[in-house]
C-alpha cells in the first residue's frame, strides 16, 4: 500500500542551475488521456499539475475560469491530476470523483464545483467527504448510481496512485506546477501574472522577424491621426530624422499594430507611453531597430514622440522596441524630459491633442494590468502630404 509512511520524503533541494530544468524526466506530451478544456488549435496552452484539495490549487483554479472566459478561443487547459497523497486526507477521493464524473463527461464540471465550494468541504473528514460528494453532485448532468458506484468501490483509487508516482518520479516537488506552451511558468500563478504572461504569449503570433523594408520618402510630411477613446491625438513625424522608426512606425500602423493600444504607462509630470497592445509594457513588434540621434532635435519641448529605450546592440532585449511612445508634455502632468537629451530616438511631436494627455491619471502598466485603461487607440490614419 502506499501510504504516508510508505514514501521517502523529496530528497534535500539543491542549487538551481543557471540553466534549470524542471523536471528530472521530460513531461509526458499532452494526448487524448489529459483532461482538456478549449479549442486543440488554441495558440496558448496552459498545463497544469494539481490537487483538489491544496489550497493553491483552488486559487489557480479561479484564476483558470477567468482566464478561460475571457480567451475562449485562445486559450486551452491540460489538467494533470497530482494527489499529494502523503499530505492531503482527501485529495485521492477528490480525484476518483473527478475521474469518475470525467469518464461520463462531466470533470470540468466537478473541477468547478470543487473549487468554487472547497470551504465547504476542505474540513471534513475522508467520509464526511464522500457523503458531501454524493449529495452536492446531485444538479450535475451524471449517473448518480454509478457515480456512487466508483467512489465506494474505489475504482480509480489505483489510478491516483499512479499519477501521483508518475509526477514524483519526474520531479515535480509541489502543486501547481504549471507550464505555458511547454515552458515552466516560475512566477506565482495570479491573475496578474498569467494574464500577463498570457498576452505576450499570444503577441508572438502577431510578431515580425525583422524591421519592414524603406517604404516611405523622407522628402514627404507625415502626419498621424491617432483616434483615441477620449478624442484624437495628432503627431507630425520627422522621416528626415528618423527615416527608420517613421518606416517601422508607418509600416505598425498600416497593419493596425496599435489599434486597441492602452495607454499602458502614465507619469504624471514626465511622461506617457503607448504601443505595446499587451499593455504589460514588455511587448513589442520582434525586431529591434538602431537610435537615431539628431542632435538638432531635444527633448526640452513638451510634446516631443520619441522612442524611450537607449541604443544598444540590435539583438539586446533591453533596446526599445519601436512602436511605443514617450510624449513628454508640459505644466500641470507631464514635462519636457532634457535628462533623455542625446539618448533616445525622437521621431515626431504632437501638434494636436497635447491637452487629452495632460488628463490622464497614473497608471502602471503591470499593477494596473487588469484595470481598463483610461485612454487607448482606437484607430490611427497615416496623412501623407
Amino acid at each position: 500500500m502506499l501510504g504516508p509512511t510508505s514514501t521517502s520524503p523529496p530528497p534535500s533541494p539543491t542549487p538551481i542551475p543557471i540553466n534549470p530544468t524542471p523536471t528530472l524526466l521530460p513531461i509526458a506530451p499532452i494526448s487524448d488521456d489529459d483532461w482538456s478544456w478549449g479549442s486543440v488549435t488554441a495558440p496558448a496552452t496552459l498545463l497544469v499539475y494539481c490537487d483538489f484539495q491544496s489550497p493553491y490549487c483552488v486559487d489557480l483554479a479561479a484564476v483558470i475560469l477567468e482566464l478561460t472566459a475571457i480567451y475562449p478561443e485562445d486559450l486551452r487547459i491540460i489538467y494533470r491530476q497530482y494527489p499529494l497523497l502523503t499530505v492531503h486526507d482527501k485529495a485521492s477521493l477528490a480525484g476518483q470523483a473527478a475521474k469518475s464524473a470525467g469518464q461520463q463527461g462531466q470533470f470540468w464540471a466537478l473541477y468547478s464545483l470543487l473549487s468554487t465550494d472547497y470551504d465547504e468541504w476542505k474540513d471534513l473528514d475522508p467520509e464526511s467527504f464522500l457523503e458531501w460528494l454524493l449529495v452536492t453532485t446531485k444538479h450535475l448532468d451524471l449517473d448518480h448510481q454509478q457515480f456512487e458506484e466508483d467512489l465506494r468501490s474505489k475504482r480509480f483509487e489505483e489510478s491516483m496512485k499512479e499519477s501521483f508516482i508518475n509526477a514524483y518520479d519526474a520531479g515535480i516537488n509541489g502543486t501547481p506546477f504549471i507550464f505555458l506552451n511547454e515552458d515552466w511558468f516560475r512566477l506565482n500563478p495570479t491573475q496578474l501574472n498569467l494574464e500577463a504572461a498570457l498576452r505576450l504569449e499570444l503577441l508572438t503570433f502577431q510578431t515580425y522577424e525583422s524591421p519592414p523594408e524603406m517604404a516611405i520618402d523622407p522628402e514627404d510630411a507625415y502626419l498621424v491621426h491617432m483616434q483615441l477613446n477620449i478624442g484624437e491625438v495628432v503627431l507630425q513625424l520627422f522621416p528626415k530624422s528618423a527615416p527608420m522608426a517613421v518606416n517601422s512606425f508607418v509600416f505598425l500602423a498600416e497593419n493596425g499594430w496599435f489599434n486597441g493600444n492602452p495607454f499602458h504607462r502614465v507619469v504624471p509630470g514626465k511622461y506617457v507611453q503607448t504601443g505595446d497592445p499587451t499593455g504589460t509594457g514588455l511587448g513589442g513588434p520582434g525586431y529591434f531597430l538602431p537610435d537615431e540621434i539628431d542632435p538638432d532635435l531635444d527633448f526640452s519641448q513638451s510634446g516631443v514622440a520619441g522612442n524611450i529605450g537607449p541604443r544598444t546592440d540590435l539583438a539586446a532585449p533591453r533596446i526599445l522596441l519601436p512602436g511605443r511612445l514617450a510624449m513628454p508634455c508640459r505644466e500641470r502632468s507631464l514635462s519636457p524630459l532634457p535628462e533623455l537629451n542625446g539618448t533616445r530616438t525622437i521621431f515626431g511631436r504632437v501638434v494636436k491633442g497635447l491637452d487629452l494627455l495632460l488628463e490622464l491619471e497614473v497608471r502602471d502598466p503591470l499593477e494596473d494590468l487588469l484595470t481598463p485603461p483610461q485612454a487607448y487607440v482606437e484607430s490611427i490614419r497615416i496623412e501623407v502630404k
